[in-house]
Formats: C-alpha cells, structure tokens, sequence
C-alpha cells in the first residue's frame, strides 16, 4: 500500500521498500494528522546527499482515507513542521534493516549497510528543523583561468553548453542520474558505471567506480583520444567511501554541471556556489560525503553507457 524511498544517492539507484498494511496505515495516519510536513517531491534540498524519504501511495483508495497525494516527500528540509516530519522519518530509516531494499525502478536487491544506516541516523538528528534547500549564488559567475588548460595543451577535447532543461524535463529527470550527465546519454536507465560491460562498480571506492567506468570506455586524463572521437567530454569523477559515487562534466561557459541522482540537473554546490572546481566545490556538507577526489577523465564518444 505504501511504498517508501530513500532519495540519498547520485549514482546508485536509491534504496526502496514496500511497507506492510499496519506499518503503512500508521505512517499514513501521523502524516495526515500532520499535513504540514507533506513536501513536493522537487521541493527541498537537492544537492548532493541525503535528499528526504519519498512516499507513494500504491492504491486510489489510500489517497480518500487518508486525504494525502498519491506522491509526495518528508523531511527533505521544505516543510513547515521539520522535527515531526524527521521523527516520522528516522522510524522508516530504522526500520530498514528488516525488509528487502529494492532498486528505485527495479526488482534488484540494493545493499544498505548497518553502518551507514546509523549514520544516516546521526546526520538526521544534526539536522536544522528549518527549511536548508540551497540557492543559486548569482553572483558567483567569475571563471578562473581556463580549467582544462593542460588537458587543451596536451589533448584535443569539446565542451558543450550548459543545458539543463535537456536534462530537467519531467519525463526524464528521475531515470538519468549524475554518469548519465556527465557521459551525455540519456538512457533512461539511471546509468551505471561497467553495466554494458558487466563490470559494476563495487566497492564503492575510486578504484573499482574508475575501472568500470573505463571499462564502458573512458581515458584517464591526459590519454588522448582520436579525432574520430568528438565529442570528447571532460569529466570528474568523486567517491563517497563505502556508499555512492558522483560525476561532474566542464561545460563551455567555464563552470562544471552535474546531476545528482534523480533531481535537477545544475552548475552549483551543495553551498549554493558555482562549481568552478570539482576538486574543491562543496560536495561534503551533506551525508553521505564525497570526500575522495578521483580524478580526471575523458568521455569519448564511443562509451558504452546502460
């Protein structure tokens, strides 16, 4: 009756589980009874990390009892009453443990450690009850010396524009994730990094994300590749240790763009500021982190993206 999603990841397919009838009805009941903490599934924070926790409804019936819509998040930072809609979610969270997660979209199994289950509980319990979704900083249009200077001098590559409305519309956004950007194919599919080689990226650390995506068809900087390559797209690849991974793609007004997970594609950090470096933009702030910088790579146009 009432599927539950956990929108945390950029990469990997967020984790998604179906709750049984009594659990579902007293979820739904504290959320009618406290409709205040019902947010827009867009609405809220969208950086990178821990984005709130999705419910849908999986009957019409469900939508009269309980006067909720049939899609909608909790304690993603937008509502008016904060602290109810992250009591509500920690329940789910910890709950976790004692169903099967699922792939969003899918029938795959996805693994949640214990480890980063607690975690995640102790980030949503240092969370500001007031709404924290970041803003653009408008003003942050300066464009340091060319970013790519030494990839220009020693290898030929493209940039293309910055267009996020390719990326935003509503029939797409949530099945292209942040390699779907950043190797620009839009599959559909929520890519991953080996999938068309067979060659998942697991663990969850520079190394093996590296291997896969190189796998499908990547060079690391530096490596050129031929003219009959074009478009050959710089990207930028970072790891959450042991949890997800996130790519970055240079766009030809200087700045970088990406795409975490299922939300809107942007050229800001979790900070709000342009990313003029994925080296140092803020991509830390949210849980899980990205702390470990992988490096540089080049997309041709022949990857193998699924």
């Amino acid at each position: 009756m009432l599927q539950v999603t956990l929108d945390i990841f950029s990469g990997r397919p967020n984790p998604s589980w179906i709750l049984d009838d009594e659990e579902a009805k007293e979820i739904l009941k504290q959320v009618s009874n406290n409709r205040g903490i019902i947010a827009t599934a867009d609405s809220g924070y969208q950086g990178l990390g821990y984005r709130g926790i999705e419910l849908e409804l999986l009957s019409d019936e469900a939508t009269e009892t309980y006067n909720v819509p049939a899609l909608f998040k909790i304690a993603n930072g937008a509502s008016l009453y904060e602290s109810k809609a992250l009591e509500i979610a920690e329940r789910l969270i910890s709950g976790m443990s004692n169903t099967t997660l699922r792939a969003s979209g899918s029938d795959s199994v996805v693994d949640f450690s214990e480890d980063l289950q607690h975690q995640l509980l102790n980030h949503l319990g240092s969370l500001p009850t007031l709404d924290n979704s970041s803003q653009t900083d408008s003003n942050d249009l300066s464009i340091p010396e060319d970013i790519a200077t030494k990839s220009v001098v020693t290898c030929q590559i493209e940039r293309g524009a910055f267009n996020p409305n390719f990326w935003n519309n509503p029939a797409y956004i949530r099945a292209n994730n942040c390699y779907n950007y950043a190797v620009n194919r839009r599959t559909n599919t929520f890519a991953q990094p080996g999938k068309a080689t067979g060659r998942y990226p697991y663990p969850m650390e520079c190394s093996s994300v590296t291997a896969a995506a190189m796998s499908d068809g990547a060079r690391r900087r530096f490596d050129c590749l031929p003219e009959s390559e074009k478009s050959r797209y710089l990207i930028a690849l970072v790891v959450a240790p042991g949890a997800d991974y996130h790519w970055y793609r240079s766009q030809k007004e200087g700045f970088w763009g990406h795409k975490p997970g299922r939300t809107a594609a942007k050229n800001v950090d979790n900070s709000g500021h342009v990313v003029l470096s994925p080296e140092t933009c803020d991509r830390t702030s949210g849980f899980p982190s990205y702390t470990q910088f992988c490096g540089y790579f080049y997309r041709p146009n022949s990857i193998r993206v699924n």
